[in-house]
C-alpha cells in the first residue's frame, strides 16, 4: 500500500507459512495510522496467520498515535504475534521519552538502526 498524500509506504512480504515481514516507510502519526491498520488488519485476519515482523527502519516521525496504532495492532493479533525487528532512531527516542522500555518485542535503547 502506498498513499503519496499521506507519506506512508506499508510493504508485506511473504516470509513463511503464516509468517510476513511488514516495512513501513513514511510518518506513522494520526493522518496515517488508520490507513496502514487496515491492510495489517487483513493480514492478521487471514487463515493460518502467526507472525508479524514490524521493520520500522523508514518510519521518520512517530507521535502518540502512530504508537497507539501499532499497540492496536499487537493487541489485535494477540501475544507475541507482531513484533518489532527493527526501527529507526527516531522511533527507538519516542519509546525511550514515553518509558517503554519493550515495545511489541522491541527494546528501546538496545541498539538502533542507523538512519
Amino acid at each position: 500500500m502506498q498513499d503519496p498524500e499521506l507519506d506512508l509506504t506499508v510493504t508485506v512480504e511473504r516470509t513463511g507459512p503464516g509468517e510476513a515481514l511488514v516495512r513501513i516507510t513514511g510518518e506513522l502519526d494520526i493522518r496515517t495510522s488508520s490507513p496502514m491498520l487496515r491492510p495489517l488488519g487483513v493480514l492478521i485476519g487471514e487463515p493460518g496467520f502467526e507472525l508479524m515482523r514490524l521493520d520500522l527502519t523508514g518510519v521518520g516521525f512517530c507521535d502518540h498515535a502512530g504508537l497507539r496504532a501499532l499497540h492496536a495492532l499487537g493487541m489485535a493479533a494477540g501475544p507475541g504475534r507482531v513484533r518489532i525487528v527493527a526501527a529507526h532512531p527516531s522511533v527507538d527516542t519516542i519509546l525511550r521519552l514515553c518509558g517503554i522500555s519493550t515495545f511489541l518485542g522491541y527494546n528501546a535503547g538496545a541498539a538502533t538502526c542507523p538512519g
